[in-house]
This record gives C-alpha cells, structure tokens and sequence, in this order.
C-alpha cells in the first residue's frame, strides 16, 4: 500500500445511496474481522490513508476508505444542496449497509472529520468507536452562522468566504495542480494566509518536498484531479450555512460515542479563535462526554496522517484495539 500504483490497484467500485461511489479496501474482504472507515477531507482522497491502511490491516483490520461525495472516482452532483451533511451521513450509512457492516470503526480528518462527528452524532448506533484528526466537534451555535463566524475572523478573502463565490473552482483548477498540492500540503499556513489561491499565484520559489511526501504521491493527487476538478469539494463549503439551518433540531445535542482527538500544534484548524480553549477547558468534553484522549502534536501541520503517518497509524491502533478481541497479529495477517 506505499506506493500510488500498489494503492491504486486495491480500488472496488461500489453503489451507495444512490451514486457511484470509488472504494479502496485492504485487510480481510469480510467475516468476523473489525472494520476502519477512513474518512477524508480537502483537498484529499481516498489515498490520504494509505500508510493507515496498510498499518491495520498487517494487524487484521478490514479498511474501508471511499472518495466521498464529489471526489475521485466517487459521482459529483452538479447542485451544491446535494453536499448537505445529511448526505453525506447518509453515503456513509448506505456504504456500510452495501457492505454488510452493521457497526465499524471511524477515523476521520478535515472534512471528514466533521461528517464523522455528524455520523456520530445522528447514527451512533453505526460507529464503534472514533478517532478523529485536525477539526473538532462544531457544536451548532443558535446565534451565529458559520460563514458569519469565518468572515468575523479572517474576512472576505479566508478561504472558506472565497470558496462561496462562483467560479472559484475554476480558478483552482487554472493552476499548476503538482505545484498547488505540494504548496497546499507542505505549507503551514494559519489565518487569513490559509489556502490563499493568491498567495499560491504569487509565490515562485521552489518547493522541496518532505522526506514524508513523494513525488509519485503529487502526480496521483493532481492526476485524479485533473480529469475531476474542484467542485465537489468546494460544494462542501457551500453547504456550511445551509447546514446550519437543517442541523437545528440537533442544537446542544451530544456525540456519544468513545472518542480520541489528535491534531498538530501548526494545524490551521488550531488556530481558529476559539478552538484552543474549547478543546482544553473543557467544553469538547462536554459537547462530546466520551471522550477519552487529546493529542496535540508537536510540530506537526494539517495533514497530519501523512506527514506523522506511524505515529498517526499507531495512535490509531492502540486505541481501537482494546475494543476488539480475537484480531490478527501482525505476523499471521496478510494484505
């Protein structure tokens, strides 16, 4: 699972709630054996996991990681209000439903980990347990709308307030893709600096990748989106106040289910006001009772799965493994 072309190959098409949906599985095909959903965000997919993947299922977890809605190989409404959280709870739901996984591990990152809270949260019957990276628990915030909250931060030119706009998608796509998610992944950037497609324009030096990120790892990347382009991603964000809206019946409600947190101290989504001390001082703990760790990070950047991918991998077993008896070892378990 280390390379684009080994990790390409063990991807199955499925049909979920409705679209095509790109799936990449590793470790046991079915039985008895526990199951991970990885869960990704942007500019990701499926791939982000593949040093996780390959880590559990050594150890005789079956791994299950979709291109979500809009993503890779996986269907892209053209209507942004096809990207509610209610639909993409629901492609979760009707993906393990097609495989017969009545309750499974989740880890999710950016993106995926706020639809992780969300399955969590309207389906914890599904989810034996989380981990999630990077992005905490949102809880919905009757006063203020999301995209109101973003503006008051960082302005109009924060990322997320850009991507409302049309056509910004195409600007993304404009660019020079390998530069872009070499940029988009190695450079820690927090604020309004963010994901700034102006910046990316403007900036010209050269960019030496980490001994963590290869160049087969960009061409995979920037292939898939090439053919795909931005908009389905971007669609997410334009979902953020609609969201808001749908999610009221779930105001003050709880994610109850065992969780782990993990994020880096250089991880934009850190740094967002507010985040810090509703992580540390007790209000995570509260929106979320069973929660059971934070790990911060040191040095560590957004995409951290890559970046620290054994760290990451081994945080990840050594919590899920308590709740399972009976799994492979590392050396009787096989791809």
């Amino acid at each position: 699972m280390e390379g684009a072309a080994a990790a390409a190959a063990a991807i199955r098409h499925r049909t979920a709630n409705g679209i095509s949906m790109h799936v990449a599985e590793a470790g046991p095909g079915g039985g008895t054996a526990p199951a991970v959903l990885f869960v990704h965000g942007f500019p990701e997919l499926w791939y982000s996991w593949r040093h996780q993947m390959g880590h559990l299922a050594a150890r005789g977890y079956r791994c299950v990681a979709p291109d979500l809605r809009g993503y890779g190989g996986t269907t892209a409404p053209p209507e942004h209000t096809s990207y509610t959280i209610f639909h993409l709870v629901g492609d979760l739901v009707a993906l393990l439903d097609a495989l017969e996984l009545p309750q499974v591990f989740v880890v999710g990152h950016d993106w995926g980990a706020i639809v992780s809270w969300n399955l969590c949260l309207l389906r914890p019957d599904r989810v034996r347990a989380l981990v999630n990276l990077s992005v905490a628990f949102m809880p919905r915030r009757p006063a203020e709308k999301p995209l109101d909250y973003f503006r008051g931060a960082y302005g109009d030119d924060y990322y997320v307030c850009r991507f409302q706009e049309p056509g910004v998608e195409k600007e993304l796509a404009s660019l020079d893709l390998k530069r872009f998610f070499k940029l988009a992944l190695i450079v820690q950037t927090t604020g309004s600096s963010a994901m700034s497609i102006k910046k990316m324009r403007a900036n010209n030096r050269e960019v030496t990748l980490p001994p963590w990120l290869s160049e087969e790892d960009i061409s995979y990347v920037a292939s898939v989106y090439a053919k795909t382009g931005f908009a389905g991603g971007i669609n997410y964000y334009r979902c953020f106040d609609l969201n808001w809206e749908l999610m009221a019946p779930w105001t003050g409600a709880k994610v109850l289910v065992p969780t782990k947190f993990i994020v880096g101290d250089g991880d934009l989504a850190y740094h967002l006001p507010g985040v810090k001390s509703y992580i540390h001082k007790g209000r995570l703990k509260k929106d979320v009772p069973m929660l059971e760790e934070v790990v911060v990070i040191k040095g560590a950047g957004h995409f951290i799965q890559q970046e620290r991918a054994q760290e990451i991998s081994d945080h990840i077993y050594n919590y899920i493994k308590k709740f399972n008896t009976g799994v492979s070892s590392p050396k009787s378990s096989r791809l």
